[in-house]
């Protein structure tokens, strides 16, 4: 699927060659890498959340794998705005690696961590992970989707949807993540829910490299990603 994409990708022409990284790539003398495992020197965390600069000045950058990448998309904005109270609960479809996903919260200064209750649900292509966190209650409601905007609202890759019926199919093949919020207010402390699905090979995979490589080499950042 990768190499498909690639095949497609108008910035680069691909040559052969075994590399232990997801992509490995030159532009002109510079040799640049996209890991998925554990690398000290390299940028981590959700393209959505993070400053672009790190990622076109690094030789190698790390993306988040599924279970990561779905909990940063979920709670990735509230964390950032300091609203969660305690360690959220995280359900998700799939099996999940406690420790992937807290490195991954630790990456916006979070080190309480999640509750994590992993299944093992045929979705297809498609993985779903469900958020419930304790916040302190705004002072408008309203106020946690101008968070959730900030953070989303001129990304491509991660999208609300808070209309469709939430079953698989309005995620399988694309190359975002979807998300939705619902929320049980309280005076002092309220409930938020945030649900999310996204495609193992778009923004859980394949997708997200691209999105990667495109940041890190200054192309569009749709460019190549179907």
């Amino acid at each position: 699927m990768l190499r498909q994409q690639l095949t497609e990708h108008p910035g680069v022409e691909l040559i052969d060659g075994v590399s232990s990284a997801v992509l490995e790539f030159w532009q002109g003398d510079w040799h640049r890498q996209i890991v998925d495992q554990s690398a000290d020197d390299a940028p981590f965390g959700l393209i959505e959340l993070m400053d672009n600069n790190p990622l076109v000045c690094a030789d190698r950058v790390r993306v988040p794998k599924p279970s990561a990448t779905l909990a940063l998309v979920a709670l990735g904005p509230i964390l950032r705005a300091g609203i969660v109270r305690e360690s959220p609960a995280l359900i998700a479809s799939f099996p999940v690696a406690d420790a992937e996903v807290n490195e991954a919260l630790g990456t916006l200064g979070w080190d309480l961590g999640a509750a994590i209750t992993s299944g093992d649900v045929d979705l297809g292509s498609v993985r779903g992970l469900n958020a419930i966190a304790s916040i302190h209650t705004p002072a408008k409601l309203s106020d946690l989707d101008d968070i959730y905007e900030e953070a989303y609202g001129r990304s491509f890759f991660v999208r609300r949807d808070e209309d469709s019926e939430w079953f698989p199919p309005i995620a399988e093949g694309k190359p975002h993540a979807l998300f939705r919020l619902r929320v049980t207010p309280g005076e002092e402390v309220s409930l938020l829910t945030i649900q999310t699905l996204a495609d193992i090979h778009g923004k859980l995979g394949t997708g997200q490299i691209i999105h990667t490589l495109n940041v890190m080499a200054g192309f569009e950042e749709t460019l190549g990603v179907a």
